[in-house]
């Protein structure tokens, strides 16, 4: 079974002058366990997939089943229940709360859904361990360098044992060192944790540290095709 499954999916938006197509007839597979990037320019549509893909947004037509469950068969309600259980998010922009410590916001998703105190300290141990990032726990947002406050918000993706994690473009706002961190980052955690990760994104090298690339433009998706050189390294030491 796969870890998500798209089929057929067309989304178009409304202007003032026109309807804009952005979708058309997608097809998707990511198995359990891969690490699979979609690639193509801006305004390509893949964002407005991902958003699709993850439940933020609904698609005009189609099917998405994650682990055979089907989304449109949710509520509103039910399907933030489901995202929180079952998805892990993590955004260019990070998307974290400067109010927060670095603690509070990898723990929010657990706090939402009222688990106990004993299973949020287990988890929030996993995950410091996972991205490496327990020094600074007790430290506010405002403090953290990008490639901090990304292992941050990957670590709040993680922190409910999610099926799928979906990264909308992590690396486009880091530098290259921070952005390489990151990428080893997630590809330790695809690797021990053994988490399915879709990655969106414009840069071929991010892309090359996938299992598969799928492509995406004027809202047709072609692949899927191995990367030209595929990276496979240890996590380096430095924090970003």
């Amino acid at each position: 079974m796969y870890a998500l499954e798209a089929k057929n999916l067309s989304k178009s938006y409304r202007t003032r002058k026109q309807e804009v197509a952005v979708l058309l007839d997608v097809s998707l597979q990511v198995r359990k366990g891969e690490m699979a990037a979609i690639m193509g320019p801006s305004g390509s549509g893949k964002t407005t997939l991902l958003h699709n893909l993850s439940g933020i947004d609904r698609p005009d037509s189609g099917q998405i089943l994650v682990d055979g469950q089907d989304l449109s068969a949710f509520s509103q309600e039910g399907l933030a229940r489901f995202r929180r259980k079952h998805f892990g998010m993590a955004f260019q922009d990070f998307q974290l709360l400067e109010s927060l410590t670095v603690e509070e916001n990898i723990l929010l998703p657990m706090i939402l859904d009222r688990q106990s105190p004993s299973k949020q300290a287990r988890q929030l141990k996993k995950v410091l361990e996972l991205t490496g990032i327990g020094d600074f726990r007790d430290r506010g947002i405002t403090e953290l360098s990008g490639g901090q406050k990304q292992r941050v918000a990957i670590a709040r993706a993680l922190i409910q044992e999610p099926d799928l994690i979906f990264a909308d473009e992590p690396t486009g706002s880091l530098d290259a060192e921070a952005a390489e961190n990151i990428l080893c980052c997630m590809q330790d955690i695809n690797r021990q944790a053994q988490a399915s990760i879709l990655l969106v994104t414009h840069d071929a090298h991010a892309a090359s540290f996938c299992h598969r690339i799928l492509y995406l433009e004027h809202g047709e998706l072609s692949g899927p095709k191995a990367p030209a050189c595929r990276r496979d390294r240890a996590r380096k030491g430095g924090q970003g």
